[in-house]
């Protein structure tokens, strides 16, 4: 049994991954969401589980923007929740290689960082406590979970790691992540076609849209994302923070090269970035062999999913491919239209009416 709930974590990510025995699955977590969601997302299925049920075998906490961090260091801080965890993956600052810059100012980073190490959690045991990346050369790195789950990592490099240090204290600020301040709303972020929401009565032209050049992200803290491919009992994911698709291109080739494989099998794939425009590309998805693809936003902010980025996997998939929502919100309704559905060969998922979150059984 693999099962992936994607808790309704408004703009951001928490995944909820339970696999093994369906009477007694096994289950971890990659991201917490926003600190907004946390009481009817990630909380809220935590005290779902009995008391002597919170146990995790791992926890990955992807990058440091906001979406993703904010309810994993609420979680984490929340000892009368009871849950525990095998293993947290997180790059914090004394990962970041070293750029000869002074060390920077106590920010959401060092907070999550005070706490792992104030509960003395094994962080990064199964990379020797150093950071969760991939090297330039050789194979990348595989690690097992307890109950024949495997997790390969995609993302991020040295080199994308390098690059935020300098940026560290800028980029949680501009996040809101200074504790004790107050919290400001994430600026939209624009697709690069200027679109804006588009309703039933205003069909988009896909190829066109899938067509637009991408203009790749450039933000620091997006670029140390933790990419992980999920293996286990012949089922197969691929979980992608919010990192660049050039560097997870770059860690699909060096898998098909070492598979011996034109294409990368999987049951799933969940968007980089939400969807963003700027963090998914026709010649990733062109690599993947996938039916279902996964969208994690309720679009607060950010417009998530971008057209160009829904079009692009319209026009690379499969027939009979899926998406799915874990929002129904302005920005993805129109691609429940019947006449879209019928020239891509496509099927979309919603939560159920008056719902938010979904859940994928694999």
């Amino acid at each position: 049994m693999l099962r992936i709930e994607m808790l309704p974590a408004e703009q951001g990510d928490a995944l909820w991954i339970e696999y093994g025995a369906a009477n007694k699955p096994r289950r971890f977590l990659i991201d917490g969401g926003t600190g907004a969601s946390w009481d009817d997302g990630l909380r809220a299925r935590i005290e779902r589980q009995p008391a002597d049920e919170r146990h995790f075998e791992l926890l990955i906490v992807t990058h440091i923007d906001a979406d993703h961090i904010d309810g994993a260091l609420k979680l984490l801080q929340d000892e009368e929740l009871g849950a525990t965890f095998g293993e947290v993956w997180f790059n914090g600052w004394r990962h970041l290689p070293d750029t000869g810059l002074e060390e920077l100012g106590p920010v959401a980073g060092e907070e999550l960082t005070d706490t792992i190490v104030g509960r003395d959690l094994p962080w990064n045991k199964a990379f020797g406590k150093r950071a969760v990346g991939v090297n330039p050369e050789g194979d990348l790195p595989r690690k097992e979970l307890d109950g024949d789950l495997f997790l390969t990592v995609l993302s991020p490099t040295a080199t994308q790691l390098a690059k935020l240090k300098p940026k560290w204290k800028t980029v949680v600020e501009k996040a809101g992540l200074v504790p004790g301040e107050t919290r400001e709303p994430t600026p939209p972020e624009e697709p690069p076609s200027g679109l804006e929401h588009l309703g039933a009565a205003q069909l988009p032209d896909v190829h066109a849209l899938a067509d637009e050049p991408l203009d790749e992200d450039g933000a620091e803290a997006n670029g140390t994302s933790i990419v992980v491919l999920l293996e286990h009992d012949d089922r197969s994911v691929m979980l992608c923070g919010d990192a660049f698709p050039s560097v997870v291109e770059a860690a699909v080739d060096r898998l098909l090269v070492a598979r011996d494989v034109d294409r990368l099998e999987l049951n799933a794939f969940k968007l980089p970035h939400h969807g963003s425009a700027f963090n998914n590309s026709k010649t990733l998805l062109a690599k993947l062999a996938c039916p279902l693809f996964l969208f994690s936003t309720n679009g607060a902010h950010t417009k998530h999913p971008h057209p160009e980025s829904v079009a692009r996997v319209l026009v690379t998939a499969e027939p009979g491919a899926s998406l799915l929502f874990n929002y129904r919100t302005g920005f993805n309704e129109v691609w429940d239209e019947q006449e879209l559905r019928d020239e891509f060969h496509y099927t979309p998922t919603y939560p159920a009416q008056g719902t938010k979150g979904l859940t994928v059984d694999l």
